[in-house]
């Protein structure tokens, strides 16, 4: 998953699994009291889709036994399952619905950490010729202090309700790539919230395609060479910007 496993792979850079308890034992089983988690997504575009969601439940039943890469040392940590649940569309609408299990059951009792859920654009090249689609967007809902514990996260007490705005930001490559991708940028690419006695998810966001930023990238790494950000309005960025400012972009 996009964030999660972007985690899980940091864990790996930095420490060597060498064994873990019921490895291969991640099903899923929810007991018949499981509470769900209903989500709803509406898709703004047909260039659009919302991506399976990315779910990871963690066990304290099937540790993963690690050695640090430092001193040898052989310890234990909680257990990871990321799985992908597809989004099923609702007959000829723009909604797509799916749900998720807290308790995931099994043999290693899974539980649910954390979940990403947003959309990405399939198609690009009705913005541009020889275009790619680019990043996702969207919104990460945590349910335990694993998730949380970067501090990052907002806590929000019953059902969830989003409606971010996007807009197009085609990103120009010229170092080491010559692509140019199409991604959708909002205020935050991923809203982090926490999640206290929700029972619903609905994320309905909104594409304005009508204010499109561009990042033209350097060709060579020289002083005093920098990328250009191109705002909608034609005005540059400043020399040295990184992000854009999602407030300019965003002013009527």
């Amino acid at each position: 998953m996009r964030k999660c496993l972007s985690k899980i792979f940091l864990s790996i850079l930095t420490f060597l699994i060498v064994s873990c308890v019921n490895a291969n034992d991640r099903t899923l089983s929810p007991p018949s009291n499981t509470e769900w988690i209903n989500i709803e997504i509406k898709n703004p575009s047909s260039y659009t889709k919302p991506f399976p969601l990315e779910v990871l439940y963690v066990s304290t039943t099937c540790k993963r036994n690690l050695m640090s890469m430092r001193d040898g040392q052989h310890y234990a940590k909680m257990g990871y399952n990321p799985v992908k649940i597809p989004l099923q569309k609702q007959s000829d609408s723009d909604i797509w619905v799916a749900k998720i299990a807290k308790d995931g059951g099994g043999k290693c009792n899974w539980q649910l950490s954390e979940f990403n859920l947003g959309i990405e654009y399939i198609d690009a090249t009705h913005l541009g010729k020889g275009l790619v689609p680019g990043t996702a967007v969207g919104a990460t809902i945590a349910f335990d202090d694993v998730a949380t514990k970067n501090g990052l996260f907002k806590i929000v007490h019953g059902d969830i309700n989003l409606s971010p705005i996007y807009y197009p930001y085609i990103r120009e490559r010229k170092l080491n790539s010559t692509e140019t991708s199409l991604s959708l940028l909002g205020e935050k690419n991923f809203i982090s919230l926490k999640a206290d006695g929700t029972n619903k998810v609905s994320y309905i966001p909104r594409l304005d395609e009508s204010k499109i930023t561009r990042y033209i990238g350097v060709a060579n790494k020289e002083p005093g060479s920098y990328a250009k950000i191109i705002y909608p309005d034609g005005s540059i960025a400043p020399e040295g910007t990184i992000v854009p400012d999602f407030n300019k972009i965003n002013a009527k």
